[in-house]
């Protein structure tokens, strides 16, 4: 399982949290902006993650196309 849907889970869960608390509280406090801040915080880390899965492959597959022996072609991970 990828650490994306792991974000996206939480991401998920915060939102949840601040639907219920602006819905049952009725004066917002500094919570509200706590919890907009760490959803922005997750959203960045996924940018990262996606950023260096795609930087950064992890998967090699060797290429059948070419000549060498041992030839890889180095897959792009997640776009």
């Amino acid at each position: 399982m990828p650490v994306r849907f792991l974000i996206y889970v939480a991401i998920t869960a915060l939102t949840r949290l601040l639907i219920s608390d602006v819905s049952h509280h009725a004066p917002p406090d500094l919570g509200v902006v706590y919890l907009s801040g760490a959803i922005l915080l997750l959203a960045f880390a996924i940018l990262v993650v996606r950023y260096a899965s795609s930087q950064f492959p992890s998967v090699k597959v060797p290429d059948p196309h070419s000549n060498k022996k041992g030839a890889v072609i180095e897959e792009k991970g997640e776009i």
